[in-house]
C-alpha cells in the first residue's frame, strides 16, 4: 500500500524541531554523560555527599544531603532543585526536560519515572512540550509510579507502586492505580517530628 502525505502534511512534518534544545546544552549534555559513566559511579557510599557536589557542579541547586543511587539518570542536572534529606533508589529516570523541583526528606523508589516532556501530536511535527514536576516534602514515589509532565504532588503525598499520575495529588493523600486515584488519608503516627502536626490537622 502506497501512502503519500498531502503537502500542507509534508511541510509539517518538515518543520519539525532539529534543534529542540539550546544550542549549547548539547556538549554540556554529552560532557555530563561522560561524568556519569565515570566519576558519578565511583562515588560509593563512603562518600555519601559526592554525587550532590556532582550534581551541583552541573548546575543543580539545592542541597547535597541527599542520597542518589549510583544509576539514577537525570537528563539535566541544570533543571534539578532538590531539598535536604533526600534519596532516590535505582534506576530512577528525572526526565527533567522543564524542570523537577523536589522538596525535603523525599524518597523516590526505584524503577520510578519522572517525565517533564511530552509531544504535541496534534500537529505532524510532533514540537516538544516541556513541563515542570513538583514534588513536595515528605513525599514517597514509590516503586516504578510514573509522574506524567507539569504533575505537582502536595506535601505527604504517597504514590503506589506502578501507579500513574496525570493530575496533581492533593497533600497528605494516598493515591494508586492506572490512572492514579486517592486511596485514603495519610495519617501520621504521633512521632517527635514538627511535619507530623501539620500531617494529622
Amino acid at each position: 500500500m502506497n501512502m503519500q502525505l498531502d503537502p500542507k502534511s509534508e511541510a509539517q512534518f518538515q518543520g519539525r524541531e532539529v534543534w529542540p534544545y539550546p544550542r549549547w546544552s548539547y556538549p554540556v549534555r554529552l560532557v555530563w554523560l561522560v561524568v556519569w559513566k565515570t566519576i558519578w559511579r565511583m562515588c560509593w557510599r563512603r562518600i555519601p555527599r559526592g554525587r550532590g557536589f556532582i550534581l551541583k557542579l552541573f548546575g543543580a541547586k539545592g542541597s547535597t544531603r541527599i542520597w542518589v543511587s549510583e544509576n539514577v539518570w537525570i537528563e539535566m542536572p541544570w533543571m534539578l532543585t532538590i531539598g535536604d534529606f533526600v534519596a532516590i533508589g535505582p534506576r530512577v529516570h528525572l526526565y527533567n526536560l522543564g524542570g523537577i523541583e523536589i522538596g525535603h526528606h523525599v524518597v523516590i523508589s526505584q524503577d520510578a519515572y519522572l517525565c517533564g516532556g511530552t509531544h504535541d501530536y496534534t500537529s505532524l511535527a510532533y514540537p516538544l512540550i516541556r513541563k515542570k514536576i513538583t514534588v513536595g516534602n515528605y513525599v514517597w514515589i514509590a516503586a516504578g509510579a510514573f509522574i506524567a509532565p507539569g504533575v505537582t504532588i502536595g506535601d505527604g503525598a504517597v504514590i503506589g507502586a506502578r501507579a500513574v499520575v496525570t493530575r496533581d495529588v492533593e497533600p497528605w493523600t494516598v493515591v494508586a492505580g492506572n490512572p492514579a486515584r486517592v486511596i485514603k488519608r495519610r495519617i501520621m503516627a504521633k512521632e517527635k517530628s514538627p511535619a507530623l502536626a501539620v500531617a494529622n490537622e
